[in-house]
């Protein structure tokens, strides 16, 4: 369930409540309405929560008490830490059974205990994250072309273990493995994990050119996998139509079996992830239901990425699952703040109505008080929730400045009279993807409009804040934007948003601290240009944004660390207009 992140999305950020549409909150719901509740699926890592039967009479009387409806246990593991990847928690005849898990069927063993409780079992499976089946067949290892060679593919950390998804053996291999637990257990249903590759560059072992050459002309090898292209894409579709076509085989084998009314599943990333070839559209005839890894913080999104109606995962699925009887599980998190719970359970019932059942995920093993706050959760939002609305907050400011932590992240700014310099902060924080998290001082402008600033020092931030200038067209996270920043280890760079909820590109330059900023509107062009003495000015990038008359300009502090005393310094601050 744990992925490889692109580069992207390296830190954990962003637990920010803000809202879809044009800035404005969700309204609460009324008094007298009452909430039918959400049907509740833990997912359970078994090497964390199941050492013995006694482990698993717990767990099922606490999940009776509970309200838990649904178990999907991990019957194969998916990570490479306790337990290698492709052990299994069950007593196979096909792959290797985890150690300690000899003389201890877990699978049989909760299923036992939880039908008898009322609850059901769904066997969760993970696919090709398979160390087991990696290290005993060679010709079976994912390949990553990296430098023009053909490398074996194990992970950022060098231990992450893909077998190719492509490959005949392979497929029979994890398929056999399907067949062998529908035919001995009787689970309710069967849910698939990892059944993606990892990058455009993979896989290009043998194997797969000869069968991609075949059908193309030409060898993947020959495609540059660091740019869009014509090739790529043709690469990629070709990737996903297999998985979609894997997933079609999984069914005809459930159809075939002796347990044919088992559904299946299938955990999906988010629709940003383009590069692992896997479409949920290939495969919507073929499935019950799809779990939507919505983990809205993990990928630097904000809340509203989950529920919203204009962008997001749940509409993404929505979208590409038209036209079938496939139902949306949302695959939530377990650390969220109540308001979080509150705004992503109203945003559900009020655009996705068809979704009856939410999943939850646990790294570890899960504790009682977890199951006991999910419980309570069901029938949330509750009559007297009202969305906290962002509102400036109180700082010593010259006259016509205003401050704000747009995203609801912690801040603060100063001001020193004497030296005339504004001191901002800020945590976790970032300004990337479909809405932004910062720190920012304003005025609100109309029209042609510049400001310049002296980026005069920073300390104890990320080397990925960004700290510079801004023009927002609202003071909403989502807001269309143009900035022009400096980080402390990357550079310069000029970033905007063209459309409300949109997502960013960035233009960069090499350049350090101190370095003055300015950022020009004329008209619907907005330009950020770089000085290193406030004088000569380099352009960085230069955009057409249409973009209200009345806007907000200031200097904003993003920053994806928590280092306490963060500070970024600013002076010789003029706006003209």
């Amino acid at each position: 369930m744990i992925i490889t992140l692109r580069a992207r999305f390296t830190a954990v950020l962003s637990l920010a409540l803000v809202f879809s549409g044009m800035g404005a909150s969700i309204p609460a719901m009324a008094e007298e309405e009452s909430n039918p509740p959400f049907e509740t699926e833990v997912i359970v890592r078994t090497v964390n929560q199941f050492k013995n039967v006694a482990d698993v009479e717990d767990f099922i009387e606490l999940s009776e008490q509970h309200g838990v409806d649904v178990i999907s246990l991990n019957v194969k593991q998916d990570e490479d830490d306790e337990v290698p990847s492709g052990r299994v928690f069950y007593q196979s005849d096909i792959a290797p059974i985890a150690q300690g898990y000899e003389n201890f069927d877990a699978l049989q063993e909760v299923i036992t205990a939880a039908h008898a409780a009322g609850i059901k079992v769904h066997a969760w499976i993970p696919q090709f994250h398979d160390q087991e089946a990696f290290l005993a067949h060679d010709e079976w290892q994912m390949q990553s072309l990296v430098g023009g060679v053909q490398t074996p593919f194990t992970g950022a950390n060098g231990n992450e273990y893909f077998v190719n998804p492509l490959h005949h053996e392979v497929q029979q291999y994890e398929r056999s493995i399907i067949q062998e637990v529908i035919e001995n257990y009787a689970v309710d249903g069967v849910v698939l994990d990892w059944i993606r590759f990892d990058n455009y560059n993979m896989d290009v072992s043998n194997y797969t050119v000869a069968k991609y050459q075949a059908a193309f002309g030409y060898s993947p090898l020959t495609i540059n996998f660091d740019v869009d292209s014509a090739q790529r894409r043709q690469w990629n579709e070709w990737r996903t139509e297999q998985i979609g076509q894997y997933v079609g085989d999984i069914r005809q084998d459930i159809i075939g079996s002796s347990n044919p009314d088992v559904e299946l599943g299938v955990y999906i990333l988010p629709p940003e992830f383009t590069e692992v070839g896997q479409d949920v559209a290939k495969f919507k005839n073929d499935i019950d239901f799809v779990a939507p890894m919505a983990y809205f913080d993990d990928w630097e999104f904000n809340s509203d990425w989950v529920y919203s109606t204009s962008y997001g995962i749940l509409k993404d699925t929505s979208d590409r699952i038209s036209g079938s009887q496939v139902d949306i599980v949302p695959t939530l998190d377990n650390d969220w703040t109540n308001d979080q719970y509150q705004e992503i359970y109203q945003g559900i019932r009020q655009n996705y109505p068809g979704v009856k059942r939410l999943s939850f995920f646990a790294y570890g093993a899960w504790p009682e008080s977890e199951l006991i706050k999910i419980n309570e959760r069901t029938t949330w939002p509750t009559p007297d929730w009202t969305a906290p609305g962002e509102q400036d907050y109180p700082a010593q400011l010259p006259a016509g400045w205003k401050a704000r932590n747009i995203g609801s992240k912690p801040g603060n700014a100063t001001y020193n009279t004497s030296k005339k310099q504004f001191t901002l902060s800020s945590s976790t924080t970032d300004i990337w993807g479909n809405g932004d998290q910062l720190n920012y001082i304003y005025q609100s402008v109309s029209g042609n409009a510049e400001i310049i600033v002296k980026v005069q020092s920073t300390s104890g931030l990320d080397g990925w804040s960004k700290a510079g200038v801004m023009i927002r067209e609202s003071l909403s996270s989502n807001s269309k934007h143009a900035d022009m920043m400096l980080t402390p280890e990357n550079g310069a760079t000029f970033q905007y948003r063209t459309a409300t909820a949109g997502t960013m590109t960035d233009q960069n330059a090499a350049a350090s601290v101190p370095k003055w900023l300015k950022l020009k509107r004329t008209g619907n062009t907005f330009k950020g240009s770089i000085s290193s003495n406030g004088s000569s000015w380099q352009t960085v990038g230069t955009v057409q944004i249409p973009m209200n008359s009345q806007v907000y300009i200031g200097i904003a502090l993003s920053n994806p660390g928590d280092t306490s005393g963060n500070k970024a310094v600013f002076s010789n601050v003029k706006i003209t207009h």
